[in-house]
């Protein structure tokens, strides 16, 4: 039925305008609005092709459409964010920086298409795009709020603006590195929860300040821990005995919560 494939790429094409929004938005300099609509995109981007696999909708035409998200979502939002926001004041190496982030991510989102033809079923060889973003997005998120001392939670300077933006360059190199990393959960409990953690970036402040703190821990444990725990390698062997699908991304499970 056509509505099996049609519901799939609305939520597709509603991540994209979320992506799109959000660069608007940096341009614009509202970063706290940047940075939850990158994370939304996250769940637009997400739902997608879990609704078209509990759906059966699953089709090649949106597999290539998520690409195009992943990599305005992704890639550029987060460079743009990063260049308004920061680099724009650190000459050559802020704009280095922010060609590497989108170069990166592009590299990353070719070789997921052409060197893995089972499109993150088995794991994923580097690490996905959306874990970079994710981290941009809530650490400027984090100093946006208005919570937290500006002269300790600063990104232009600082201790913490060298850890924030040292920490997405070895992500940006770990997106194009061998390193493996396990295919996230698909239990309904896990997938959920990514969504309730992003949606509550819309609520009170407190409450957005725990859960975007809570996200980035999230991301430093995927990102820089979970392949080298022992039980790693038995996870990436299960994910590898999953049946392939035709749409498939790198945000389905909220690999970035």
């Amino acid at each position: 039925m056509m509505w099996r494939k049609v519901i799939p790429n609305m939520l597709t094409l509603a991540a994209l305008v979320c992506a799109m929004l959000s660069i608007v938005n940096a341009i614009e300099g509202d970063f706290i609005a940047t940075a939850q609509l990158i994370m939304l995109c996250l769940v637009f981007d997400g739902l997608d092709g879990n609704v078209a696999r509990w759906c059966r909708g699953s089709t090649q035409f949106g597999a290539e459409l998520d690409t195009f998200v992943d990599i305005i979502g992704y890639g550029v939002a987060p460079a743009i964010l990063s260049y308004q926001l920061v680099m724009k004041d650190h000459g050559l190496w802020g704009m280095a920086f922010v060609c590497f982030t989108v170069m990166s991510g592009s590299m990353r989102l070719a070789r997921f298409r052409v060197a893995d033809p089972f499109r993150g079923q088995k794991g994923y060889l580097g690490l996905p795009i959306t874990v970079n973003a994710g981290w941009v997005a809530m650490f400027v998120f984090i100093t946006q709020s208005g919570l937290l001392r500006e002269d300790v939670f600063n990104l232009a300077v600082g201790p913490l603006a060298a850890l924030v933006w040292t920490i997405s360059t070895v992500f940006l190199v770990l997106q194009v590195s061998t390193v493996h990393y396990a295919k996230p959960t698909k239990a309904p409990l896990f997938f959920f929860a990514g969504i309730a953690m992003v949606l509550m970036l819309f609520l009170r402040s407190d409450i957005a300040l725990v859960s975007a703190l809570a996200m980035c821990g999230y991301g430093i444990f995927y990102g820089l821990i979970s392949p080298f725990l022992p039980r790693h390698e038995a996870l990436v062997e299960e994910a590898a005995a999953v049946v392939p699908e035709a749409e498939e991304d790198e945000a389905d499970d909220f690999p970035t919560l």
